[in-house]
């Protein structure tokens, strides 16, 4: 995600608007300074997961 203010509350925003529970959240730096790494784990169907990544890919 762009290193920017606000990348993480819309992340997070997607999962509670959705009541999708963030088992685990970690972001981390890159070697770009404008991007920074976010990984988030979460459980449910393989339907659920897909339908968080394309959401998750439009935020990008």
């Amino acid at each position: 995600v762009e290193n920017e203010s606000g990348a993480l509350s819309r992340v997070a925003g997607l999962f509670s608007a959705r009541a999708y529970n963030i088992e685990s959240l970690t972001v981390a730096p890159t070697e770009d300074p404008s991007v920074s790494r976010m990984t988030v784990v979460t459980v449910g169907s393989p339907e659920i997961v897909e339908q968080i990544t394309k959401q998750l890919n439009k935020l990008v």
